[in-house]
């Protein structure tokens, strides 16, 4: 073979750098394309996936620097997305990794059978760069994305669904250590979830994002593995079956509400259309809005599974409605490989309202 033509390509200085904004770029992209597909209620900044193999070096010397924060739910469970009671159910598991300057300590896991709970201590050698959003110094910034290699449980080759919010929710508790949690949404997968299980995990990139347009994102990349046996409290999970109760219209049909004290889940299935021409507003006793996270959806697209925050311990019922936007073209945009109409909503149809009881 000639490799003269390959010889005389010049290569830039900073082609790490390009590969990774490259990659960075592409995940970016199809991350937000899943997420026009499932997502609704929250936008969150994507993580990339770089796969990037580092030496793990035990360093005592970090071990030592890790603060003792004593149950990580307890420090972050209130001011979350969702918001409740994780450390009275939670078991204590504080098991630690470390590569390139960063301990992880994977400090807790909770299972109620509907979604995993993992918290993690991530402790740097060095300052974070960016631990707030503006110029108050305050810290305040309640993210920190991570990339995983795998995540995976024992009884199922399916892959972990951990959509939503991206990398940990938390915060920084000083300049060199954020607290937080990922959430795995088990509900997702096929398989029976058993009362017990295996769940592992291989983190193999930290990114401290910058906050504004011209800021470069801080990374580490190593390797932090964990196996963990997990326990179902699935007595925390109660899953109220409609499917034989007529809570439906001609157009919608809701299937089941499964609670935990953390969050809620409603099944609904969509007899006309798809789910994306429908949009879905719960309501608690009291009238008000119960906040919706993200939606999954099936592969015929005709159900929809809503994850929602969980209402009051003392509700009795909730109110589920579901919208159909009335759209009106508002102009044809042009591009170069198609045509894009865009819509205003000048009203909507409320093709089904009812009050479903949970007690």
């Amino acid at each position: 073979m000639n490799n003269s033509k390959y010889n005389e390509i010049n290569i830039p200085d900073n082609l790490d750098e390009r590969i990774v904004e490259g990659i960075k770029n592409a995940k970016l992209e199809k991350i937000k394309n899943n997420r026009r597909k499932r997502n609704r209620a929250i936008g969150t900044i994507a993580a990339s996936l770089i796969v990037v193999t580092t030496l793990v070096i035990a360093n005592p010397a970090l071990a030592a620097k890790i603060p003792i924060v004593g149950s990580v739910f307890e420090s972050i469970e209130k001011n979350i997305y969702f918001p409740g009671n994780y450390s009275q159910y939670a078991t204590s598991v504080n098991e630690t990794a470390y590569s390139n300057g960063v301990g992880i300590t994977l400090s807790e896991i909770l299972c109620d059978g509907q979604s995993l709970y993992v918290t993690y201590i991530v402790e740097n050698e060095k300052p974070f760069k960016y631990t707030s959003w503006g110029d108050s110094g305050l810290m305040d910034m309640n993210q920190l994305i991570t990339s995983e290699a795998y995540n995976k449980v024992d009884f199922t080759d399916e892959e972990l669904d951990n959509s939503g919010f991206a990398g940990l929710e938390g915060r920084f508790i000083n300049e060199n250590t954020f607290v937080g949690v990922q959430k795995y949404h088990l509900s997702s997968l096929k398989s029976e979830i058993p009362d017990q299980f295996t769940f592992q995990t291989k983190i193999n990139l930290i990114e401290n994002y910058g906050v504004n347009a011209n800021d470069k994102s801080y990374y580490k990349w190593g390797t932090w593995a964990f196996k963990i046996p997990v326990t179902v409290d699935k007595n925390l999970r109660k899953t109220i079956d409609l499917s034989e109760q007529e809570i439906e219209s001609d157009i919608v049909k809701v299937n089941s509400i499964s609670i935990t004290p953390f969050d809620m889940i409603v099944d609904v299935n969509y007899k006309i259309g798809n789910w994306n021409d429908y949009r879905v507003v719960i309501y608690d006793e009291t009238g008000q809005i119960i906040q919706i996270f993200q939606t999954t959806v099936s592969e015929d697209k005709k159900t929809e599974k809503i994850y929602s925050q969980a209402p009051s311990s003392e509700s009795n019922s909730i109110r589920v409605v579901v919208e159909k936007p009335i759209l009106e073209e508002k102009e044809k945009v042009e591009n170069s490989n198609r045509s894009e109409i865009i819509y205003d909503e000048i009203g909507k149809e409320a093709v089904f309202d009812k009050v479903i009881p949970i007690k």
